[in-house]
């Protein structure tokens, strides 16, 4: 009898190209195989050239949480395919503690990903291993150092915002003056999603004096979500707005409780 039930009537690889079918290798019935019997696979896979099937591997890990796969997924985390990243970054997070060692996180770099579902799965899996301030230091520091290019700004505001970082509200609020529309606008969206009522103010000003649309429309959504009373200056002044979209929003913010 096979030392793998799951396996008996199809190659062994084949079974990852369902997640459905992935049960059959994290099953806990002592009939079945066992995760340390199916690990050296699934570490096995998670070297295949078929991204799909990295992917469902690395998520299989995930299920697993045996800290033995931290190797494999820290080399994941690196790999082409940004659905291979995503999933070994969630299933660091599914590892916890285990997953980080006394170095600064792996799991950081990954805020600056090109993929948003990366940086979201980055932040999520630090929330989870209980190291999010490592990531929050290492987006402060990049945002401080000269040169930094606008699309890593752009990033690591999405990404403190994210992780509802209210230690960044004073650096976010700084890039609400920055020269790249797009840094400003994710600024403020970050902003919104910390929701501290330090970023009311200067939220206000950019939604009267931003000379992009975009960034005021912004503004004026955010500002209208949290803002209460103390929005109403701005919201009232962004009725008169150029624009209809921004004209729009903003009437909908000041209908908010």
């Amino acid at each position: 009898m096979s030392a793998f039930p799951c396996f008996r009537s199809m190659p062994w690889a084949l079974l990852f190209s369902s997640l459905i079918l992935t049960a059959c290798f994290v099953s806990t019935d002592q009939r079945e195989a066992t995760p340390e019997q199916v690990l050296p696979r699934l570490l096995a896979v998670l070297k295949d050239p078929n991204p799909e099937l990295r992917r469902t591997a690395a998520q299989s890990l995930g299920k697993i949480a045996r800290k033995e796969a931290v190797p494999a997924l820290l080399e994941a985390l690196r790999d082409p395919d940004a659905g291979v990243r995503r999933q070994a970054a969630w299933a660091m997070g599914m590892i916890g503690e285990d997953a980080v060692g006394p170095d600064r996180s792996p799991l950081a770099p990954l805020l600056f990903d090109a993929d948003p579902d990366v940086r979201e799965a980055a932040a999520t899996a630090l929330g989870l291993t209980g190291d999010t301030q490592a990531g929050i230091e290492l987006l402060l520091e990049r945002l401080r150092e000269p040169g930094t290019s606008s699309d890593s700004r752009r990033l690591a505001a999405a990404s403190l915002g994210g992780m509802e970082a209210r230690s960044a509200v004073t650096a976010l609020i700084g890039l609400l003056a920055d020269p790249d529309l797009r840094v400003r606008r994710w600024a403020a969206a970050a902003l919104g999603e910390i929701a501290d009522e330090r970023a009311v103010k200067p939220l206000g000003a950019l939604t009267m004096k931003d000379p992009d649309p975009g960034v005021r429309l912004e503004a004026a959504f955010r500002l209208g979500k949290f803002g209460g009373v103390a929005a109403r200056p701005a919201l009232t002044a962004a009725l008169k707005d150029a624009n209809a979209d921004v004209r729009r929003v903003a009437a909908a913010g000041l209908k908010e409780p």
